[in-house]
């Protein structure tokens, strides 16, 4: 435990050349390094617990509601849908849900709203500021009213192999739609890139460094597991309308409230899960 405890609050700092502790230093004192596995790591300030430093990590470059390609991923969506669903009276921002008391429906505005093989889909364009409980209350009306959502994450670039930090946004929809979240990327039309967040893990070699009172500690010689990374696994790319199916998820608790699953409707793919391990759909 003592291991643990002082690779969470000392990391080396490149501007001081020393190692240090995060209740001692700044932010203004980093770069920071971490003693053992030599990543970039963040002072953090804290005031219901002990400072310390954390690694430093990548959030997936989801597009902003301001964005172009969060208008170009609802113009493309849209285009499409309209084309191949001529009699789906698919539009954008339909205003019709509005909000009845007495049914418990509240007021929403959908990206995009039609019909594909005679069901009801709402087409959620996420972006990267929404909150889960913006999401829950969406998800509840839509089902409410008898529709089957879909939310759809538009990329600014490539979200690429390497190791991420998801939001917890996305966490919660990785829940929601069976071990995988729905992502585009511009060009690809009503093709959707599911991804399922595996475990992500790193070696960390065996070392010797010196603590913040000079002596010397060892660790490393293990396999780490990040509590907060994941690692992409890609599946096929689905498309929007032939691949996908309307589906009533039950719900379930998590351990982590803000992920637990509300029963709801949801339009999912078809696929079976590709990753290892993983629960029959």
């Amino acid at each position: 435990m003592e291991e643990k405890r002082k690779a969470r609050t000392e990391a080396k700092s490149e501007k001081l050349g020393k190692t240090v502790s995060a209740s001692d230093v700044r932010k203004a004192d980093g770069p920071f390094f971490d003693l053992i596995t030599g990543e970039e790591v963040v002072v953090r300030k804290c005031t219901d617990k002990r400072d310390h430093f954390a690694l430093l990590g990548r959030y997936s470059p989801v597009a902003s509601r301001e964005s172009r390609i969060h208008k170009e991923c609802k113009k493309q969506l849209l285009q499409e849908l309209q084309r191949l669903c001529p009699d789906g009276n698919w539009i954008d921002e339909r205003k019709g849900f509005k909000k009845d008391k007495d049914k418990g429906y509240n007021r929403v505005v959908p990206d995009l709203s039609g019909r594909i093989h005679g069901k009801g889909v709402i087409v959620e364009v996420q972006i990267s500021t929404l909150s889960i409980e913006t999401i829950l209350k969406r998800t509840e009306t839509y089902s409410k009213r008898g529709a089957y959502i879909i939310w759809v994450l538009p990329l600014k670039e490539a979200l690429g192999h390497e190791k991420f930090r998801p939001r917890l946004f996305e966490k919660f929809l990785h829940s929601m739609y069976y071990g995988r979240v729905y992502y585009w990327n511009e060009g690809d039309g009503l093709f959707l890139t599911p991804v399922h967040y595996d475990e992500a893990t790193c070696y960390i070699e065996p070392k010797e460094y010196p603590d913040s009172n000079g002596q010397m500690q060892s660790g490393g010689g293990y396999e780490k597991r990040y509590k907060s990374f994941r690692t992409p696994n890609y599946g096929r790319n689905v498309h929007l309308v032939n691949d996908f199916k309307p589906e009533h998820n039950t719900g379930w608790e998590m351990k982590n409230e803000k992920k637990s699953v509300p029963p709801c409707n949801i339009y999912v793919d078809k696929e079976r899960a590709w990753w290892k391990d993983s629960p029959t759909k």
